[in-house]
């Protein structure tokens, strides 16, 4: 859900929140009646990128028009800006592929016509593409590529439009430092165009970055300065957003009464617009205001209105806070059943949305494949296009031989028979080339051919990975999460016998299980897709370690099992605390879960040449020599077997392996059968290796 949440935020930050303005376009078809045709360029492009918000199937019609006629009138610039209009119509309309194709043509008309502001809005456009589709690395060049070109012209707006962008692009990757420089120096360059509509939406964007960063007091201040903009150019739409950012920083803040009443002014001026993808969020934030008031009638009833709205309008983040939100209202309501009801849609919302998230890789890895598909295309092209022009070069070295040949046959005649022999040399050696030239292309089809196929079995492969792994999130997932609360409901129904707490005690240990094997299948997955890459900070590794012990302490009581720990007071170290928590609870379970009743299971951490050495040993049954050729495969089930039934799915050390790995760590192995394991985990300090 954070994810979907943040990328909500991301599409705020990118796309502005204008309408069609109906009055300018009329006078500018007014004006193309009376224009001549082929001084028509200009008005065309410009109908056409008004009407791209709106309707940009028009964009479509004016700017193909555009085109087709700056073609006619053989424009030796400016060609490129219908095809970035283009571009930009067809990705609103969501047709990637098309949107990429007339994007990488506009860049090529624009290198021709050396039109270096089109090739900089070019890049920038083929940069947004990318990045909505996350493909975040091959979208930063294209950026830095804007904002250099634009920077080389002296275009300010466009400096401005490049800086937007790449503060996007830091902020999907939480660099809120970069993110906010960017979008301060952005502002900085509308402030001195004194564009009004530039400005406020500046200020926005930093308000809602300030947000993003909790610093909610920057933040009330660009939404103020916001809003008083907005107010002096009467945009009703994106005044009543920036009172509803406000007012749920006031929120935040504690100071109900004043989101209160901003919020009711936001509310208002959403709700007399008509604005029916906004409303959900202002009944959404009204309902937490009341609710925070204890007016859990009044909470109720906005929720409801938020729950129908987002509904009819296919928003589903809206729909499963407003579900949550409904639950909590009626938990405060005493409402047993209510909040029963509302949970359980908001559980199954919830997974529904991480199957449109694993849609989303799905088209993602297709697009990406796609993209890689017409590069190799286009190296093709450039191969070819070499070729051709080597083939042009030495034919025309030919004919000029040739004008030789005649002119010196014409004044030597006694060296006719000489030039004849050479001419007849280079002709045949020509004929040899071509030839290889032919089989060279041949050579090149086979290959194409053959990598046509393996990208197709790649992404069928993929194709099936990733439906397995839907089926597991959705089809099995949310079934045993509903057994386990009905489970629950049915020990909290009334007093039940010792064969019934046992039988149900039962079902929620198997539920459990089941639940902690899918958490492990979507966790290998998730580290495979590389989309739990570390976040490195400084963190204390004994308080980490600590907390571990303790956590697992009532899990090794429960076998009489004692767990023993040799740590220093304190070690600051900077590496990812997930990744490490997660190798030490895979390795923590694995020893108590394989060691015997009344055994011993030892922690121990110490800092050696910069790096953390952590040793996790215990009187298990060990391994054998056959057992460590496949210690770190997944689902492989070695020889030793849990102590107390518990279950083993085969992917704790696999996760370990991989994330260890990631970390530039090592793992090492000291057992032998039949007298216990150590494995010993050695991992760098980020901060001394940089």
């Amino acid at each position: 859900m954070k994810s979907v949440l943040l990328l909500c935020f991301l599409v705020f930050l990118v796309v502005p929140v204008f309408g069609q303005n109906k009055a300018l376009i009329d006078s500018l078809k007014l004006k193309l009646k009376i224009t001549p045709k082929d001084q028509q360029f200009e008005l065309l492009n410009t109908i056409g990128w008004e009407y791209r918000f709106a309707k940009p199937d028009s964009t479509i019609y004016y700017c193909e028009l555009a085109y087709e006629l700056g073609k006619r009138e053989k424009l030796n610039t400016n060609l490129a800006k219908p095809l970035n209009f283009l571009a930009v119509a067809y990705h609103y309309l969501g047709k990637l592929s098309k949107a990429y194709d007339l994007g990488q043509q506009a860049v090529r008309v624009a290198t021709i016509q050396n039109d270096s502001i089109q090739l900089a809005y070019g890049n920038n456009n083929i940069g947004r593409l990318l990045f909505e589709q996350g493909i975040f690395s091959k979208s930063l060049p294209y950026f830095i590529n804007a904002q250099k070109i634009f920077t080389s012209t002296g275009d300010q707006s466009g400096i401005a439009y490049s800086k937007q962008s790449l503060a996007v692009l830091y902020l999907a990757q939480q660099d809120f430092v970069n993110a906010e420089q960017a979008l301060l120096g952005a502002l900085a360059t509308r402030l001195q165009l004194k564009k009004v509509r530039d400005i406020s939406s500046a200020y926005t964007q930093l308000g809602t970055l300030y947000q993003k960063m909790d610093d909610l007091e920057k933040s009330n201040f660009y939404f103020l300065k916001s809003d008083s903009v907005y107010q002096t150019i009467d945009d009703s739409i994106n005044l009543a957003r920036t009172k509803v950012l406000l007012a749920e920083n006031y929120l935040r803040q504690g100071r109900i009464s004043e989101a209160r009443n901003i919020g009711e002014k936001g509310f208002a001026f959403i709700e007399k617009s008509g604005n029916v993808r906004r409303l959900p969020e202002a009944h959404l934030l009204m309902g937490r205001i009341y609710l925070a008031e204890k007016k859990y009638g009044h909470a109720r009833q906005q929720f409801s209105s938020a729950l129908q709205l987002s509904k009819s309008s296919q928003q589903s983040v809206f729909q499963l806070e407003s579900y949550y939100l409904l639950a909590q209202v009626s938990k405060m309501l005493n409402n047993r059943q209510e909040e029963i009801v509302n949970m359980n849609h908001y559980l199954i919302l919830k997974d529904s949305i991480g199957d449109l998230e694993l849609v989303r890789k799905v088209e993602k890895l297709q697009f990406e494949l796609q993209i890689e598909s017409k590069e190799k295309e286009n190296e093709l092209l450039k191969l070819r296009q070499a070729q051709t022009e080597a083939l042009v070069d030495r034919q025309g070295f030919v004919n000029v031989l040739a004008v030789f040949v005649i002119a010196f046959l014409s004044i030597l005649a006694v060296l006719y028979w000489q030039i004849s022999k050479r001419r007849k040399m280079l002709n045949e050696r020509l004929a040899t080339q071509n030839i290889q030239i032919v089989n060279h292309q041949r050579e090149i089809n086979i290959q194409n051919e053959a990598l046509a196929k393996r990208n197709q079995q790649l992404s069928d492969i993929n194709h099936e990975k990733d439906t397995i792994m839907s089926i597991v999130a959705h089809d099995l997932k949310a079934p045993l999460n509903r057994i386990s609360g009905l489970a629950y409901l049915l020990e909290k129904e009334g007093p039940l016998n010792v064969n019934q707490m046992t039988y149900i005690q039962m079902i929620r240990d198997s539920t459990k299980s089941g639940a902690r094997l899918i958490a492990d299948l979507l966790d290998a997955h998730a580290i495979e897709e590389n989309s739990n890459a570390p976040s490195y900070q400084n963190f204390d590794l004994v308080k980490l370690l600590s907390d571990s012990i303790s956590y697992f302490q009532v899990i090794a009581l429960e076998k009489d099992i004692r767990l023993e720990k040799d740590f220093p007071d304190a070690a600051f170290f900077v590496s990812d605390p997930s990744y490490i928590n997660r190798i030490i609870e895979n390795l923590l379970s694995n020893a108590i879960k394989f060691s015997k009743v009344g055994s011993s299971v030892f922690l121990s951490c110490r800092i050696e040449n910069q790096n953390a050495v952590i040793n996790v040993r215990d009187q298990g049954p060990g391994f054998t020599d056959t057992d460590k050729l496949s210690l770190y495969k997944k689902f492989k089930k070695l020889s030793a077997k849990p102590t107390s039934s518990e279950s083993s799915n085969g992917l704790g050390l696999a996760i370990v392996k991989t994330l260890i790995d990631r970390l530039g760590g090592t793992i090492e192995l000291i057992s032998s059968e039949g007298k216990g394991s150590e494995f010993v985990v050695s991992i760098p300090n980020i901060e001394t290796k940089s």
